[in-house]
């Protein structure tokens, strides 16, 4: 299946590849030493939040009070993004300011149209080494030690580790493009319609339209329809439309 990106596989310079991986190694060295102290016992400045299938209720609890996050995501299935991605909204709804960067090159399409089809948060894709969360510029969050057979995501509030995340943030976004860059474009379509049309490439019903974008199916319907008549096609289904791909006007 062919991509619908806007640009090629490895647009990345040299120097910027460079520059993510040499302060992502540095972070992640730091990581190491934080996980190491946890587990001696010896941990001044961190600790684990939350281990395997409670990761994700702890993070949605505790994003309730924060203002500012930056977030690195490498990688991102579609399963996991069904789970998160309304949680984001939500938090951003509820005034959250958010930017979440994921990884231009390891992301599958399915993955990548869930993201560009998100109606609010600032979604980018760039280069990235490892995962990270930094909340409201005070605390990091990093992938923690192994406990038992799960893993964990450990809180860290240490200058130094908090400096090394800022330079690797500012590394990330030296490469990073909206995602926005990578819709659907058609003059003649709305925006909302070109969320819709990325939502429909990654294979979902009016029905999870519905939901993710928090409109009625009547009005995808509704917006299908006007998308059809658009672009001069009889069928979503219709070969020359493709959803955006193999030779469709959609295509950018």
């Amino acid at each position: 299946m062919a991509s619908t990106r806007p640009w090629p596989r490895g647009r990345f310079a040299q120097a910027q590849r460079a520059a993510v991986t040499d302060v992502g190694m540095a972070l992640w060295a730091a990581r190491g030493q934080l996980c190491q102290s946890i587990e001696d016992g010896t941990a001044r400045e961190c600790a684990i939040g939350a281990v395997g299938d409670e990761v994700n209720p702890w993070l949605q609890a505790e994003s309730a009070a924060w203002q500012h996050l930056l977030s690195v995501r490498p990688t991102a299935t579609a399963a996991q993004l069904r789970l998160s991605l309304p949680h984001n909204r939500d938090t951003v709804l509820r005034g959250l300011e958010m930017v979440s960067v994921f990884d231009d090159e390891r992301l599958d399409d399915e993955s990548r149209q869930l993201i560009i089809g998100e109606p609010v948060g600032d979604y980018l894709f760039g280069l990235t080494e490892i995962q990270m969360k930094v909340v409201d510029r005070e605390v990091v969050l990093l992938d923690g030690p192994t406990v038992g057979d799960d893993y964990s995501v450990i809180v860290v509030r240490s200058p130094r580790v908090l400096e090394l995340a800022m330079r690797y943030w500012n590394a990330v976004m030296s490469s990073a493009i909206a995602c926005g860059q990578e819709r659907a474009t058609a003059p003649q379509l709305s925006d909302r319609q070109q969320r819709i049309v990325g939502l429909m490439q990654a294979g979902m019903t009016d029905e999870a339209i519905s939901r993710s974008l928090e409109i009625s199916v009547r009005t995808v319907r509704s917006d299908i329809d006007q998308i059809l008549e658009a672009l001069q096609v009889r069928s979503r289904f219709s070969p020359g439309f493709r959803l955006g791909r193999s030779g469709s006007p959609l295509r950018g």
